[in-house]
């Protein structure tokens, strides 16, 4: 052999080939003809001094030796396309557009996207909320959506990253002026209800084994983190997730109450480009979110300084 490194031009045409099992299909896909894709191969034939494909009527089929020669010609490709695409971005701001609604954009991701900024100064997350409940009303471009159950659309991924747990929240102050001693006195006091899930109050109480009345009387919103704030401000005992009130328990500003008791939705998923592995930026973003998801994840043995059920 006169090199160790066989023609690289034929190579990709040998690739192809061999993927499409037609030397037809693969002169169109790299926009050469019929008989340059055969010139191609044969160099490659005579270089190795062997025959790599048998001609039949519908095609071509790659030899046993040329199959194995195929799985290492198509990997190192692969990793040069994405050498490539990686130097051609560098020292580029490279944009990831997520949508969310906002609740949790503002109570989960935005308190912790400034350290994945500083982590990743390259990378340009643009962050858009929609007030729709509807799925079908986000339209693209977007190339990472957070929604509060599973979602399906043609070229995209999804997986299940954070945890949706739902429990009473209260502020300190409001349980000084309404004692909660047990789960049947939630009949006694003010609730807050969001319109999106009006039976969480019920569904809790009967989990707790409290019966109740179809229909809870309180004040109704329409999101969760207009929601969230009522509870803070006194309004009312709220029905909130876990993962979005972090610091406003480690603050003292809500309390949980009867921690033992909570109701588990399915979870909040994000629904991700296809080919977040050829794609730098969205892969090390998505990456982060699930660690932060994970970082977010229930821990029903987890407390807070203020986590006292059954004392107000």
């Amino acid at each position: 052999m006169p090199s160790s490194l066989p023609p690289l031009k034929a190579l990709k045409v040998f690739e192809a080939a061999v993927r499409t099992r037609s030397l037809t299909l693969a002169a169109h896909e790299l926009f050469i003809t019929h008989s340059a894709v055969s010139q191609q191969i044969k160099s490659l034939e005579e270089y190795f001094e062997q025959p790599l494909f048998l001609r039949q009527s519908r095609g071509v089929e790659p030899t046993e030796a040329a199959l194995s020669f195929y799985a290492e010609v198509k990997a190192s490709l692969d990793r040069i396309a994405l050498a490539a695409e990686q130097l051609a971005l560098a020292g580029k701001s490279r944009v990831v557009r997520l949508i969310a609604a906002p609740s949790v954009a503002m109570r989960w991701l935005i308190p912790r996207l400034s350290q994945f900024q500083i982590d990743n100064p390259r990378i340009e997350v643009r962050v858009t909320t929609t007030m729709s409940e509807y799925f079908e009303d986000v339209k693209d471009p977007f190339d990472v959506i957070i929604w509060r159950s599973p979602l399906e659309r043609s070229g995209y991924e999804c997986m299940r990253f954070l945890d949706d747990v739902s429990v009473p929240l209260a502020s300190p102050h409001f349980l000084e002026t309404h004692p909660i001693r047990v789960p049947r006195d939630f009949v006694e006091v003010p609730l807050i209800h969001l319109s999106s899930r009006s039976a969480a109050w019920s569904q809790w109480l009967s989990k707790a084994g409290v019966a109740v009345r179809r229909k809870m009387p309180g004040t109704v919103y329409e999101h969760s983190f207009l929601s969230l704030q009522a509870a803070a401000t006194d309004q009312g005992v709220g029905m909130g997730t876990l993962a979005l009130v972090d610091d406003d328990l480690a603050a003292g500003r809500l309390v949980r109450l009867f921690p033992e008791i909570v109701l588990h939705g399915e979870g909040y998923h994000m629904l991700c480009r296809s080919g977040a592995e050829t794609n730098p930026a969205l892969k090390t973003f998505i990456t982060w979110l699930k660690q932060m998801g994970q970082a977010s994840s229930f821990d029903p043995q987890r407390t807070w300084p203020a986590d006292f059920p059954g004392e107000y």
